[in-house]
């Protein structure tokens, strides 16, 4: 008797109940997290789009400033401005220039030069100056 007031009855069954519920709450939470993810991309793509006009704008700076260098680097150019402000400096190639190896030490340039250093304090003498000549010993 009791199979047939439960095949009967008018009770709901929980457990369809229960798995439509579930249903819908990941339905809604995956419609969520979709309306999120979109959101998220257009202000990426938004800030793509601004990162690269000022991507464009520096290269734009760049190229401005490249061709400003190679100007500067031109030796006609460079010896027409030193000739309009009257220097006295000398361009590269120059004879009248005298280059300085940056790749020997102090010690070295100064005995190249002929000015080495006393070991001995002699504070009496005069500085040693890098266009007087060295002394002449008979």
């Amino acid at each position: 008797m009791s199979r047939n007031r439960m095949k009967n009855s008018q009770s709901l069954h929980w457990m369809g109940v229960v798995k439509w519920v579930l249903i819908a709450s990941m339905l809604a939470g995956l419609g969520l997290f979709y309306m999120l993810s979109k959101n998220y991309n257009l202000h990426l793509a938004e800030e793509t789009h601004r990162l690269q006009l000022q991507l464009d704008k520096i290269n734009t700076r760049n190229a401005e400033l490249s061709g400003d260098l190679v100007g500067m680097k031109s030796p006609k150019l460079l010896q027409r401005r030193l000739a309009q402000m009257h220097s006295s400096l000398v361009s590269w190639g120059d004879g009248r220039a005298n280059w300085v190896r940056l790749d020997q030490n102090t010690r070295a340039r100064l005995a190249q030069i002929g000015t080495m250093p006393n070991t001995a304090l002699n504070l009496s003498s005069l500085p040693a100056t890098a266009n007087a000549t060295p002394p002449v010993i008979h």
